[in-house]
């Protein structure tokens, strides 16, 4: 049984609003909450039906029912696990440089290409991304969700772009962006020690930022009557490049 205040506290996490004032957020599936558990987040609750209690038994959880689980959970079909997590306290380390390519994201409004990303970096064993002010909240649960675990892994900094750039580049790092128009990425003869960066899906990489790029890469393409590819395939082509 599941208190209506813990209901309403739960469900208030599904809003930025409310996930800034309680400093958690919510993971949803087996897997998902999994990932979690095994990571260095801590777990404030747990919520769960009694599958999974029976199947976890060593952890401590709060039994619920399917009906009740439907009630806090942001999927049209709630999985058999809940839980409540603490946001990390993550201070933008001092040296950026040392693990290569180095990830920046530039706006990025879909959570659903947020967390494709935030999985595809953890495939490629990259431990951080830097997103900009403007990028979407990585913790709302659809970003989440679409990460599959990889958030509880891959380290994501809130940043100013353009500091971090400005520090990279007195470092000598060779600063990529991927856009629509630049050099064949099959032309580019990649510099190891790099950074790139992937702009917004509707308006590309803010001008300041665009400016500061020593190379702009370009996937190449057979079909003219395709303007433009999904940021998040795009990362998932270019990360495969450089790795």
């Amino acid at each position: 049984m599941i208190s209506k205040q813990k209901i309403k506290f739960i469900s208030s996490l599904h809003y930025n609003k409310f996930r800034l004032k309680f400093n958690c957020f919510i993971a949803e599936g087996e897997h998902v909450v999994s990932s979690f558990i095994k990571s260095d987040f801590h777990i404030r609750a747990i919520f769960a039906t009694q599958d999974w209690c029976d199947q976890n038994s060593t952890l401590e959880s709060n039994l619920i029912n399917s009906k009740e689980l439907s009630r806090i959970s942001c999927l049209k079909n709630p999985s058999n696990v809940l839980a409540v997590v603490t946001k990390p306290e993550l201070v933008l380390p001092e040296h950026i440089e040392g693990h290569y390519p180095i990830v920046l994201l530039d706006g990025i409004s879909d959570p659903g290409n947020m967390g494709s990303i935030i999985r595809t970096a953890d495939w490629f064993g990259v431990p951080s991304i830097y997103v900009s002010e403007h990028c979407v909240d990585v913790f709302s649960p659809k970003v989440v969700q679409a990460s599959m675990g990889s958030l509880a892994r891959v380290k994501v900094y809130r940043a100013n772009l353009l500091s971090i750039l400005t520090k990279l580049k007195k470092h000598n790092i060779t600063c990529y962006g991927a856009c629509l128009s630049g050099t064949s990425i099959d032309d580019v003869d990649i510099n190891t020690q790099s950074a790139i960066v992937f702009g917004s899906e509707s308006h590309g990489i803010s001008p300041d930022v665009y400016k500061m790029l020593d190379d702009k890469l370009l996937i190449p393409g057979k079909n003219k009557l395709i303007d433009s590819l999904n940021v998040a395939v795009s990362f998932g082509i270019i990360l495969s490049e450089f790795r």
